[in-house]
Formats: structure tokens, C-alpha cells, sequence
């Protein structure tokens, strides 16, 4: 199958001694982008991310025929909130001793030129066309996506470092998308902030 979008992603640990950043992407029949941030320096800040991330890699494509998923924001978010409940049941289960990470989990799914995404905690979830920088509000919601348009997730880290213009200045740019998201990092490196959190951007753009 031809893929139909290009990604780019980047990241950095910051000031931390733990990457407590997760993030996966795939296209196959539809794309899906998911980054979880476990927010602490701390082991079980890692481990809660990775099983977020996990759980929503494996579920979405257990069900990637299924496209009741994506006929509409209400039936893709009744899909999203039980998963939530599997993600929370894993992580009481395997999570259970030292410092409880307060999680951050982002997705973004396109499938037939429409974006749905669903975010909650510290990440940021955006939609830039060419012109106008849109940060997505709110839980949930969907979109047109389609021709010059980059959708991307970015971690606290980045937005606490990168103002708006910064973060246009980059995505304006001829190139991949992996090259807009090291510029992005880079960014977020020249800040130099003694209290730097990780930080990771994930871009996708329409490659038609």
C-alpha cells in the first residue's frame, strides 16, 4: 500500500535524567500517531508512557477494518474512552510502587482526508494549513485534512520553550516533516532552560 503521508518526529530529555516521552506512529489502511508523556523523572513515568502508547497501537489496529471507528467524533471517542479505561486498568496493574506518574496522552488518527484527534494532560495537539497556526481545544474533535496541511503532537516541553511564530517559523519551511521536527528540538535546545523538561514534536503532512 502507497503511503499517502509523510512523519517526522523528534525529541529531547531536557534537564531530566529519565525520557519519560513515548510516542509511535503507523499507517496501514489509516495513520495513527500517539505520544504519551509519564511527566515525572522517574522510571515510572517511562513505564506508564510506554504502556499507554502500546495499548493504543495494539487496539487501534486490532480494529483498523473496522471503520465504524471513524464515522463520526462521537463513535471514534466512545472507542478512545474505553480504551482509556484499559490503559488506566494496565497501569494500576503493572504500576505499583514509587512515585504515580500523572499522565499525558495525545492521538491523532486520518483516514479518508479527515483528522480526528483526542488529547488529554500537558500535550498539544495542532493543525497548521500554510497560513494559520490552529491549536486543537478542548478533549476531542475532528477535521478536514488534507493538501499542504501539517497536523503534528508536541510535548509540554516544546510549548513551554517555542512561542507560536517560533513554531510556524519552522513548519513554513521547504522539507520533511523530520526535518521540521529536529528544527523544532533544536529550538527547544537553544533555549537553554536550567529546568527543561522532555520534549518531543511529532508532525504529519500529506504527501499527495
Amino acid at each position: 500500500m502507497q503511503n499517502t503521508y509523510r512523519i517526522g518526529n523528534a525529541q529531547t530529555i531536557g534537564s531530566r535524567q529519565i525520557q519519560s516521552n513515548y510516542f509511535s506512529t503507523r499507517e496501514d489502511g489509516f495513520l495513527l500517531a500517539v505520544l504519551a508523556d509519564g511527566t515525572i523523572d522517574h522510571i515510572n513515568g517511562r513505564r506508564c508512557a510506554v504502556l499507554a502508547v502500546e495499548a493504543c497501537m495494539q487496539e487501534f489496529f486490532v480494529q483498523r477494518e473496522n471503520t465504524e471507528i471513524f464515522l463520526g467524533n462521537e463513535v471514534f471517542v466512545t472507542f478512545i474512552d474505553a480504551l482509556a479505561v484499559k490503559i488506566q486498568k494496565d497501569i494500576r496493574e503493572y504500576i505499583y510502587t514509587g512515585k504515580t506518574p500523572n499522565l499525558s496522552l495525545s492521538l491523532l488518527a486520518v483516514r479518508d482526508r479527515k483528522l480526528f484527534y483526542y488529547t488529554v494532560g500537558n500535550n498539544q495537539a495542532f493543525l497548521y494549513d500554510g497560513k494559520d497556526y490552529r491549536l486543537f481545544n478542548g478533549r476531542n474533535g475532528q477535521a478536514d485534512f488534507g493538501e499542504g496541511m501539517t497536523a503534528g503532537i508536541i510535548s509540554a516541553g516544546v510549548w513551554e520553550a517555542l512561542q507560536e511564530k517560533e513554531m510556524v517559523s519552522c513548519l513554513k519551511k521547504k522539507g520533511h516533516p523530520f526535518d521540521k521536527a529536529q528544527q523544532i528540538i533544536l529550538g527547544v535546545r537553544k533555549k537553554n532552560r536550567k529546568k527543561a523538561g522532555n520534549a518531543t514534536a511529532i508532525l504529519i503532512e500529506d504527501a499527495l
